[in-house]
Formats: C-alpha cells, structure tokens, sequence
C-alpha cells in the first residue's frame, strides 16, 4: 500500500515500567472474563478494522478474550445507548468516534438527553484528517479548484452524509470562501463517491485519509488540500488548506474509547494502563499504519479537553447547520 506511514501528528503513549497505584487495589485483576468492544459502524470498515486490531493487541497485553460487537445506526447512537445500559464494571467498552457524539445530541431534531457527560472517557486512539480530492487531471491544484468553485454554478463536492465531519469541512471551506459556490451532495459512502468522481458527476469529495490510503498508488485520485494544522507525513507535496491561502480549516474526526459512568477508579486506572500498552504494540502500529489510520495518543485530562475543543467547534457552527 502506497504512503501508509504515520503522520507528523502521530503521538504514541509513554508506559511506565513500574506496575504503577493501581497494581494494588482491586482493579488489579482486569480483565478476569470477556471484555465486549461495541462498535457502532459496520464490519469490514476503517472503524471496524481499527477496533479489531487492538483487540488483538489488548489480547496480547492481558491474555483474556475481546470481542468487537458491531451495533450500527444512528451515527454510532445505537452502541452508545448499548453501552450506557450497560453494567459499570469495565467489561463493556465503545468506541468513540466525533464528530458524531456531538452532532447528533446538538441537532435538536434527534432528541438526545444524554451527552458526553455521560460516559467515562479512556483515551483517543486515532486521528484521521479530512482532505479534499477530485480525479486526477481536473484540476491542477486547489487554487484552479476554488477558481471553479468561483465560477457560474460552483462545484460540487461529495461526502456521507449531512452534518458528518466531512460535510461541515465543506461548509467551513465555503465560509472562509465567500464567493464560493460549494454544493454538498450527500452520498451512502466512500465507494460512492469514489464511482462518481471518476464518472465525472462530481467535482471533488471530502474524505478521509483512511478512506483513501488503500486506492492512491492505483493513481486516479488527485490530493488537493489536506485539512490539518501541519502536512501529513504521508503526503508531504500536499498543501494544508492554509497553507494554500484558502482558510485555516481542520477537520481531524477521531476514534477513542470511553466507559459509561460509574466505573471504580481503580478499574478505571488499569484499564487506562492496559489500552496505552496495547496502542504502543508495535504489531498494532504497524497494522494500523496498513490501514492507513494514524494513530494518536492522548489519555486523561488531555484527551477530554480534545474533545470538549472539538464539541465548542460544532456549537460554533450550528446556525450554519441550522440548529438554532
């Protein structure tokens, strides 16, 4: 697979050598039966695969049995209503993944009472950066691109689903571009939009790297901005969307794992120890970096200022989204 490796991003997590606090109290023993990861997107895709891969790696660290429970719908909702039903006692983890947490609790049409307040959080696990792209030869470079978008009808740009991370990069493109003409077609998935920007029905399609990374060596696509603070690594000729002069926009979703509330501390800190093991499992670094899912670590405090940063960005945007 053609530039599969970390980001400059990427961060993995320092594990001590000592048995650390909690070795003594009686969390020490996690797991001592099946551990259930819920995943709330479907097998086979980058979450998915994401999930099963470190629960190999927690198999590894601790000898016990994982299991990935796949719980689809409502944007991830349906795992996550699974695992706030569920006992606390550590043996029913989910993943996280944003922006999804958030939109769908800050649209008032769906109804949510329940916010990340509350669940318990681990840690993050993955960041995957958004970036635009168009078949090759459309467009020379981003700035041809938003000249496009400049023009009688504008462009349109494909992602999956309306109000999904993908989608608002659109719309904070198309703000920070006023003259722009931005139209958002909302599609079931990567393969979809992946089949209309070759047939030429789309202009460009918002995505991911992970979307991405397994298709770029067959050369059809063309990388045009990525949204990021910094390069990526993996793709270092391509610019940042500021550093193409077209607006400080990133778009970084991630993937973690959190504990409904409740959990004992003790349980809390081993299970915390254990997850930062199995992230710095070179076997899992490299499969994750097979996938194309750059990994980056951050645990307590940091990793819930994450995401609180990342919930006030989706407030700031809800008259756009219109959710007022």
């Amino acid at each position: 697979m053609a530039g599969c490796g970390n980001s400059s991003n990427t961060s993995t997590p320092a594990v001590s050598s000592g048995a650390g606090s909690s070795a003594a109290t009686a969390g020490a023993d996690w797991p001592n039966k099946t551990v259930t990861l819920l995943c709330g997107f479907g097998a086979g895709g980058s979450s998915d695969l994401g999930v099963r891969s470190l629960a190999t790696a927690l198999e590894k660290q601790t000898g016990a049995s994982f299991i990935v429970q796949n719980v689809t719908g409502a944007n991830g909702w349906m795992a996550w209503a699974q695992l706030l039903q569920s006992d606390a006692d550590g043996y029913t983890i989910a993943l996280v993944y944003t922006p999804s947490l958030f939109t769908d609790y800050l649209d008032p049409q769906q109804g949510h009472t329940e916010t990340m307040d509350n669940f318990d959080f681990i840690c993050n696990h993955v960041t995957d950066y958004g970036m635009l792209v168009c078949k090759t030869g459309t467009y020379s470079d981003m700035g041809d691109f938003m000249k496009a978008a400049e023009g009688s009808g504008g462009v349109t740009v494909g992602d999956v689903g309306a109000n999904g991370n993908k989608h608002i990069a659109t719309i904070q493109l198309g703000n920070a571009n006023p003259k722009t003409t931005l139209t958002a077609v909302h599609q079931s998935g990567w393969s979809d939009n992946y089949a209309a920007l070759l047939g030429g029905t789309l202009d460009a399609v918002s995505c991911t790297y992970g979307d991405i990374a397994s298709v770029l060596g067959d050369g059809d696509l063309q990388v045009l901005c990525v949204f990021a603070d910094n390069r990526l690594e993996q793709l270092p000729d391509v610019p940042t969307c500021s550093d193409a002069g077209y607006g400080d926009i990133v778009s970084a979703p991630s993937r973690g794992y959190m504990l409904p509330q409740g959990v004992d501390a003790d349980t809390k800190a081993k299970i915390e120890e254990v997850f930062a093991s199995a992230i710095a499992d070179t076997k899992h670094q490299a499969d994750m970096n097979y996938l194309g899912l750059n990994i980056n670590y951050l645990g307590g405090q940091d990793y819930v200022d994450m995401l609180k940063g990342q919930e006030q960005q989706i407030i700031d945007l809800k008259p756009e989204l219109g959710w007022n």
